[in-house]
């Protein structure tokens, strides 16, 4: 039995008092640091998140899809190859030059509608996967666009086929994006 005004009994009560000093008697930093090592012991490491490389990963997937016998497509890494190609397309030195001399140009202001907003994009009129090298920096083929119509002539682009937008020219946009 416990007595009322106690939490333990007389056998149990020497021990939690013990518990009760060493908790008070150690620094604020050696409780800091019990607290969390105790912390790291209940959860998983999150520092290992990204520690298998990612052609590890292409491999696994790869390897997954294979045993269901499902088709590997080499589509994806064409895709994957054409993606960084772009990347790297639009860090270079000549394109931030064009970028910025297009910018000029057209003074800031959106070729569509005439809004002039903080975030511009210098669009390709003729998509970029379409372009061949010269093209891909002639400032005849580019132009400033606000982000509304730049997402318009997105959506636009995804709907249409890759021969009519070879042939589409700047006034072509502009009648499809202010309608």
């Amino acid at each position: 039995m416990i007595p009322l005004k106690y939490r333990y009994c007389t056998k149990h009560y020497n021990a939690h008092y013990q518990a009760y000093l060493h908790r008070h008697s150690t620094g604020v930093a050696a409780r800091a640091y019990e607290y969390h090592r105790r912390r790291q012991t209940k959860h998983y490491d999150t520092t290992k998140r990204f520690a298998e490389p990612v052609d590890a990963q292409d491999t696994a997937a790869d390897e997954l899809a294979k045993s269901f016998g499902l088709k590997v497509s080499a589509k994806d890494s064409g895709k994957e190859l054409a993606q960084s190609s772009r990347a790297k397309f639009y860090r270079s030195k000549q394109w931030l030059a064009v970028r910025s001399a297009v910018y000029n140009r057209d003074i800031g202001c959106c070729q569509v509608c005439g809004r002039s907003e903080q975030r511009m994009y210098v669009d390709h009129i003729v998509p970029l996967r379409l372009c061949s090298n010269k093209e891909r920096v002639a400032s005849s083929n580019l132009w400033t666009l606000c982000g509304k119509c730049h997402n318009k002539k997105s959506r636009q682009e995804a709907k249409t086929s890759d021969k009519k937008l070879q042939r589409m020219s700047r006034l072509d946009w502009q009648r499809v994006l202010k309608n």
